[in-house]
């Protein structure tokens, strides 16, 4: 489990990615720490995989995510960083390919932040790498064209 700040009761959060017979894509769920302590953790789901293909009629696979570090997580609205992580890049895959797409993720509401509310994402599917510089600044290694590439890709 990947820990992504403190939540209002000065809990723990702590995130994990799970596949079983009954998500076999794969849920993106969270907990607090004293629960997952306990032999029986409450887990929410933030992200199901399995409905999101449904939705987008898609056979995503999750392929990670990049947190916004909290200490850079200020803006206009929000001068003083949260104690909880608010945003990340969703990376997915169309059935498991090397080729991703990335989509920025509130984790505050549980919704992907579409690009006409100016959220970040990249729908050309591509070896992309992605990281945050500042809340409102993402760093994007990708295919830009022809001869962009080794042959490797």
């Amino acid at each position: 489990a990947g820990f992504y700040g403190v939540d209002e009761g000065g809990e723990m959060i702590l995130f994990n990615f799970w596949k079983d017979s009954k998500n076999p894509k794969g849920i993106w769920r969270k907990t607090t720490l004293s629960s997952y302590q306990t032999p029986s953790p409450k887990w929410t789901t933030v992200v199901d995989i399995d409905e999101l293909g449904k939705k987008d009629d898609t056979s995503w696979v999750f392929k990670g995510s990049g947190t916004l570090s909290r200490s850079l997580d200020c803006s206009a609205e929000r001068p003083t960083p949260p104690n909880l992580v608010s945003r990340t890049l969703m990376k997915l895959s169309r059935g498991g390919a090397d080729a991703i797409v990335v989509r920025e993720f509130d984790l505050e509401t549980n919704e992907f932040i579409p690009a006409s509310q100016n959220g970040f994402e990249i729908n050309a599917e591509a070896k992309t790498s992605i990281g945050w510089k500042s809340r409102n600044v993402v760093l994007v290694g990708t295919d830009i064209g022809e001869n962009a590439l080794t042959d490797s890709g």
